[in-house]
């Protein structure tokens, strides 16, 4: 199932400017995002392949979630990922690396800022810039497909000494916010 906005969290990629390392005619980044698992991208080019959300202003990130499907694109499936974070390209820093071994379904990668003794300090990371770079193919394929990709902030409560309720529903939080 895939992962969805809750009382916690809020899909955040349509806030952000994407853009792709290279991409085949008809699989770019629309297909990447229109809710679809039959569709994809699919890179063009030598690795890594980079999808690259950016923000316009410093954004808190929590999640990015992504579809990947082994069973059907067998050697352009990604078996190495790695999510860098900064303000533009040239200053990025990777967060995680992760070696995925014949991967099917919705991947979650849980952005958080740690302390100096490496424990999770927020469950978010501030960032204007986001990056997934695909390093290594399963099989040593070449070109790569995701099938989706969806990324997720925290939810705020505008709410605070208020006295509002709080509300835990998407049918009701829209009534959280006072305007």
């Amino acid at each position: 199932e895939a992962p969805a906005p809750n009382s916690k969290r809020r899909e955040i990629g349509d806030e952000a400017i994407w853009s792709l390392s290279t991409a085949k005619s008809g699989n770019g980044v629309e297909q990447l995002r229109d809710n679809n698992i039959n569709t994809f991208w699919q890179s063009d080019g030598g690795q890594p392949h980079l999808i690259n959300i950016q923000f316009l202003r410093k954004i808190k990130v929590q999640e990015l979630a992504i579809y990947i499907d082994f069973k059907t694109d067998e050697s352009y499936t990604p078996s190495k990922m790695s999510v860098r974070i900064g303000t533009s390209f040239y200053d990025l820093q990777e967060i995680t690396q992760v070696d995925l071994e014949e991967p099917s379904g919705w991947y979650i990668f849980p952005l958080n800022t740690k302390n100096h003794k490496n424990k999770v300090q927020k469950d978010y990371v501030r960032t204007m810039f986001v990056q997934l770079a695909v390093l290594q193919n399963q099989h040593s394929g070449r070109d790569t497909h995701i099938r989706q990709i969806k990324i997720f902030g925290p939810r705020e409560s505008f709410a605070k000494g208020l006295q509002l309720p709080n509300f835990t529903s998407v049918e009701m939080l829209q009534y959280s916010c006072i305007r």
